[in-house]
């Protein structure tokens, strides 16, 4: 899903709800997974006096990018990308003071296949894990997931909101907390809706239909939780 950079700024309760959780920034060691092209990782980055943001991207395009818009920004000194693995953190335990997914605001078409019991490896104790996420609830039709990916959906995971409860406290994570995105997203749908002259059929699904619509069967979600 590619956002326009006005969507962008209406999604910014996504962003501001990381740097509330991980606050104090300064100092912090944060990992952030599947970065893309380094948007998240640049935007904690320039929060922080000092400490560090280390991205890992699977795509090796937006990887260079991100390599070299760190260049041109100057801020190397804070940010560094690495090449992810499919299912590995290429780093030792403990080692992250907190590790950021985010799957909202700037995702990655290169999606890894790490579960949270890896993520909790890499995290020193009292570490924040942080995952953002879209996610469909029931079984949508191969015709609906289509029209979807028409308007820019991509990207659905299979899961309920429960799962994501379950998978974090499997992999040790406490205090773990879960909050509906959804309310923050819908505006910037509906704001797309109308900036087109004909309306895709992905739209009345996305937004109307009372059985694959938005807070029915797709949710945008937060989910957050410490390492013991």
């Amino acid at each position: 899903m590619k956002w326009t950079e006005d969507e962008i700024a209406l999604l910014a309760p996504v962003l501001e709800q990381f740097e509330v959780d991980l606050k104090p920034l300064d100092g912090k060691n944060i990992l952030v997974l599947c970065s893309a092209g380094g948007d998240v990782a640049f935007w904690l980055a320039k929060r922080m006096k000092q400490g560090k943001v280390t991205g890992i991207e699977l795509d090796t395009q937006l990887l260079e990018r991100a390599r070299q818009k760190a260049q041109e920004q100057e801020i190397e000194r804070v940010v560094e990308f690495h090449q992810a693995e499919k299912t590995r953190i290429p780093f030792p335990d403990n080692t992250f003071d907190a590790l950021v997914s985010e799957f909202i605001v700037f995702p990655t078409p290169s999606p890894t296949e790490i579960g949270q019991p890896e993520m909790a490896r890499v995290l020193k104790a009292g570490g924040m894990m942080a995952l953002t996420d879209v996610i469909v609830v029931k079984s949508l039709p191969q015709d609906v997931r289509t029209e979807l990916r028409e308007i820019g959906l991509e990207y659905l995971c299979e899961a309920m909101q429960d799962d994501f409860l379950h998978w974090m406290e499997e992999a040790g994570v406490t205090e773990v907390e879960f909050v509906d995105l959804t309310p923050v997203v819908r505006p910037v749908w509906e704001k797309r809706r109308h900036s087109v002259s004909k309306e895709p059929e992905g739209f009345p699904y996305l937004l109307d239909d009372p059985n694959f619509r938005l807070g029915e069967a797709i949710f945008y979600i937060y989910v957050r939780g410490k390492k013991p």
